[in-house]
């Protein structure tokens, strides 16, 4: 009998950091809107706030919960996941995926070829040109999905990569809106996080996905327009 195949989405954000929704928001929104999704994690910008939140109260929602958050290293960003401990920003990528592992947790290598970001556009022709740097650091698998970037050579690039290093892959939207949730996912055999953790240590996970819908780009981008108004004239 042919193994059942589930979905997952590790990477949205929440306004913890720079999403447009609550935690309570959120989730509520996966269980009404997205009820494909067998498992979540909620990584915000180098806190836990919302994720552990979300964790703490997993019984209440029929999908499986991972803690996790993005964090800033300074060879772009990490997704640490199954961590309740605060990773610290900052680190290299090998000191980043160190303290994810000794927090017990998995760290995925996030948008490794987005280059409207300042810090991928640094590091992303290093990495290409020694693939074996990541395999020193140790990085547990590769997001060669994300929904949010805008060039769309961007992910194919990433799944060849991953190809070419070796490394397990994974899909995520990196929802900043709840309509983008989802729009990003990766399958795995089995249902629960326990399923979904195994699958990536052993390479048999699938990316999947689409970018985000027009509308969710248009609300994001005019939130972050605000919010760096906002920041410029220090009103925060």
């Amino acid at each position: 009998m042919t193994q059942k195949m589930g979905r997952a989405d590790l990477h949205m954000h929440t306004r913890a950091s720079d999403g447009l929704a609550t935690v309570q928001q959120l989730l509520g929104y996966v269980t009404q809107h997205r009820p494909h999704l067998d498992v979540i994690a909620i990584t915000d910008h180098d806190t836990l706030e919302a994720s552990l939140w979300a964790y703490e109260h997993r019984a209440n929602y029929p999908f499986d919960i991972v803690p996790g958050l993005e964090v800033s290293s300074r060879a772009g960003h990490v997704l640490a996941l199954w961590v309740t401990t605060l990773i610290p920003k900052n680190l290299s990528l090998s000191e980043t995926v160190q303290a994810i592992h000794e927090a017990g947790g998995l760290a995925i290598l996030a948008h490794p070829f987005h280059l409207e970001m300042d810090i991928v556009r640094a590091n992303a022709l290093r990495f290409w040109h020694a693939p074996h740097l990541l395999r020193e650091a140790q990085v547990d698998a590769i997001e060669t999905h994300n929904s949010g970037g805008v060039l769309p050579f961007t992910r194919l690039a990433a799944r060849l990569w991953a190809e070419r290093v070796g490394l397990p892959q994974v899909g995520n939207s990196d929802a900043h809106t709840l309509g983008a949730i989802g729009s990003g996912q990766t399958r795995f055999p089995g249902r629960s996080a326990d399923d979904l953790r195994q699958a990536i240590l052993q390479g048999s996970t699938q990316p999947e996905g689409s970018t985000w819908p027009l509308r969710d780009m248009i609300d994001y981008a005019l939130f972050m327009r605000e919010y760096h108004q906002v920041v410029q004239y220090g009103q925060v």
